[in-house]
């Protein structure tokens, strides 16, 4: 398990050079990982190249035994100190022209913790989410990959709308990168996102204020828990926003390649939850509408969304 502190992992804190001139707010991005070492590197790329200028991103290593800890390891140096050189043009003389300059961007804090044997993936995300000081959250499943404008597109829809919780379409993709297919998600509604299931994806961001609201991921969930933790967010009272564009690309494993989530037996328990996620998000949209028939009762309508809410302000928005 993991050292002092109670049970908690390790950490390796780096904080390279920030962009002062930057205004936007403070992302957190926690990548979640266990044993995903052959596609961690990528996903940490695309979290690092992000065209959104104010990141931090949290790895947590859930006990990984594969290559994953020797990535680790080197990922600090290589970031802060890896240069390049590409030709920039050819001089007078017919000379080539190489400028030289920092591969990755300097903007970016950077965490690393470690947990020294198998925690499962909740407890995983919980110890990134409660290091996460932006004002905005997110994670990233470690074999994943964000787009460049994710972050970005996601900041801003929260800006202007002022939503809580704002999620994107994604790609499903294959190890290769070939996509599978598209997941166009529906614009929100508790019933059509949380009621009949689970339907807003993997590409989210969110106000981190709702850690202090709803708390962290329920640990008795090892698969849907991000079903269950969004469904408490709907229940409290979260503004959610659609992004109809694709953002992500989550990858899909071949049963030869099934690691972490993806093996056989953590996909079964992901329905089982789910189901469990499906009819609390009912019994709750039932007893709302019951709220709703009382004719003591003033429904309030949510500025945003223009759909009633609970009238004893359990406070989800429902179709």
């Amino acid at each position: 398990m993991c050292c002092s502190r109670d049970d908690t992992p390790k950490q390796a804190h780096y904080r390279f050079a920030l962009d002062t001139s930057s205004t936007s707010e403070l992302v957190s991005i926690i990548i979640p990982t266990f044993n995903q070492g052959k596609y961690l590197p990528a996903c940490v790329d695309h979290c690092l190249f992000q065209t959104y200028s104010n990141l931090e991103i949290i790895i947590v290593d859930g006990g990984s035994t594969d290559s994953t800890k020797e990535y680790l390891a080197g990922v600090e140096g290589e970031v802060s100190e890896r240069l390049v050189q590409p030709v920039s043009g050819m001089d007078a003389k017919g000379e080539i022209v190489r400028e030289e300059h920092r591969a990755y961007p300097q903007n970016r804090h950077l965490k690393i913790l470690r947990f020294q044997e198998d925690v499962g993936p909740t407890r995983t995300i919980n110890e990134g989410l409660s290091r996460a000081t932006g004002e905005y959250c997110t994670y990233v499943v470690g074999d994943d990959l964000p787009h460049p404008h994710m972050i970005e597109e996601l900041a801003s829809a929260l800006d202007l709308t002022g939503a809580d919780f704002a999620y994107s379409d994604m790609n499903v993709v294959e190890d290769t990168g070939r996509i599978v297919r598209q997941m166009r998600l529906p614009d929100y509604s508790f019933d059509e996102c949380l009621a009949k299931w689970y339907h807003m994806g993997v590409s989210r961001l969110y106000r981190t204020i709702w850690h202090l609201k709803v708390g962290l991921m329920d640990e008795q969930f090892q698969g849907a828990n991000d079903y269950d933790h969004y469904l408490r967010f709907a229940m409290a009272g979260a503004i959610f926003h659609h992004v109809p564009k694709i953002l992500y690309s989550v990858r899909h494993h071949g049963k030869e390649r099934q690691t972490g989530q993806h093996t056989s037996e953590r996909y079964e328990n992901l329905l089982s939850e789910s189901r469990r996620c499906a009819y609390r998000a009912r019994e709750f949209l039932s007893s709302t509408r019951r709220d709703r028939q009382d004719p003591g009762c003033q429904a309030a309508v949510d500025s945003a969304s223009g759909e009633p809410r609970d009238c004893h302000e359990k406070g989800a928005s429902f179709s």
